[in-house]
């Protein structure tokens, strides 16, 4: 039996890959256009928090069925501050 907070994590992983995504688009793009160092490292920083998150969907689906129900709602916290935090970097990125 899954718990309603994995569930939720997955799918806020789900989000946090299209958020990195996104991220990662515009700091390449910004990086072929600027050639700045500074944007390279962006382009890594973001590739790296898709990666992360790409391994994290990847190992809630996998180990759902083995995670306590006591745990899923602190991963479903994590997973929650992540989401907020990308869409503060988006945010900032477009303004």
């Amino acid at each position: 039996m899954t718990s309603g907070f994995m569930e939720a994590g997955v799918v806020l992983g789900v989000v946090n890959i299209g958020l990195t995504v996104v991220l990662f688009a515009l700091y390449r793009r910004i990086y072929a256009q600027t050639k700045a160092e500074f944007s390279l490292a962006l382009v890594a920083f973001a590739g790296a928090f898709l990666l992360q998150n790409v391994l994290v969907v990847y190992s809630y689906v996998a180990t759902m069925p083995l995670i306590p129900e006591t745990l899923s709602f602190y991963l479903f916290t994590i997973g929650l501050s992540e989401a907020a935090g990308l869409s503060a970097i988006a945010w900032a990125a477009f303004h």
